[in-house]
């Protein structure tokens, strides 16, 4: 079932599409995420005019503003008509509201499901007009927000990796990772990070230490800590738990090589120790080799 320009369904899988060649593939993650969680589906166009532009930035008007003003129109209809055809199961509907992209998917976030965003690694201009929605929706939004990278492969090969340390929101992020791997049937990749660890007055940076055992064993038990509620969710999820030092950006960069989703938490210590959605998140978002789910802290 198929209808344009509606009211968004509650609990909803939303994607966000900008008119690119990025948005099938932003379309074909959402929808298979709302097939197998058996949600609605809701593809939002938002038209931003150019006095919006100038307000957040008047040089961005120059010589883009006419193409915007001017976009094809046809880009919600040509989407929901894709995907009628390619997920005739699926309810379809969208909507193509006047606004910045990203004040547009915050606010629809609100009681949805998720929300799914195409990320460019641009740089300069062509980054703040392009990739400020992704970013600026993945701190704000009042659900769990899907980047897709570009060039990052998004087919559902692979575990889902999670980041995680002794926190609260890291066990958010956790119980996503976990859920969303049962749907799948698929299993999870818990990771925790250190780097710097000091034991009976001796720095511990390589394996041949002593103490790196020691180390390693603590961080083991803090992530085995973390997960008691989850598994008790998720008894029938597989699960692995690497404990690994290094960098967290690098960290998280080569765990996606390998892995179908990539779970991230938003600020705070989600995720990573000290990980906020700023740099850390930045460098992931544009080195992943995967779709990178973040989940903002309540």
């Amino acid at each position: 079932m198929t209808e344009a320009h509606t009211q968004i369904p509650t609990d909803a899988v939303i994607v966000g599409l900008d008119g690119s060649e990025r948005d099938a593939t932003c379309l074909a993650w959402a929808a298979g995420a709302a097939t197998r969680a058996r949600k609605p589906l809701h593809l939002i166009h938002a038209r931003e005019t150019a006095a919006e532009l100038g307000a957040s930035d008047p040089a961005a008007v120059r010589g883009v503003a006419a193409a915007i003003l001017y976009a094809d129109d046809s880009v919600l209809e040509d989407a929901i008509a894709s995907a009628t055809e390619q997920w005739p199961d699926l309810t379809t509907t969208g909507s193509e509201p006047w606004g910045n992209p990203e004040r547009v998917l915050v606010e629809a976030s609100e009681g949805a499901h998720l929300v799914v965003v195409g990320s460019r690694r641009l740089s300069g201009l062509q980054r703040l007009l392009l990739g400020r929605s992704a970013l600026a929706v993945a701190m704000h939004a009042k659900c769990p927000v899907v980047l897709l990278p570009d060039g990052a492969r998004t087919d559902a090969e692979g575990p889902v990796v999670v980041g995680v340390d002794g926190s609260e929101h890291a066990q958010r992020a956790a119980d996503r990772a976990f859920w969303i791997a049962g749907v799948r049937g698929t299993s999870v990749r818990v990771v925790i990070s250190w780097y710097l660890e000091v034991v009976d007055g001796s720095v511990v940076t390589t394996p041949e230490n002593p103490a790196w055992a020691q180390v390693e064993d603590k961080y083991r038990t803090i992530a085995e800590n973390l997960l008691k509620p989850v598994r008790e969710r998720y008894p029938d999820v597989p699960y692995e738990i690497a404990v690994r030092r290094g960098d967290a950006p690098q960290i998280l960069t080569e765990e996606s090589s390998a892995a179908s989703l990539l779970v991230m938490g938003s600020r705070g210590r989600g995720g990573f120790r000290g990980m906020l959605l700023g740099s850390v998140t930045h460098k992931v978002i544009e080195t992943a080799a995967c779709p990178v789910m973040v989940i903002r802290q309540a």
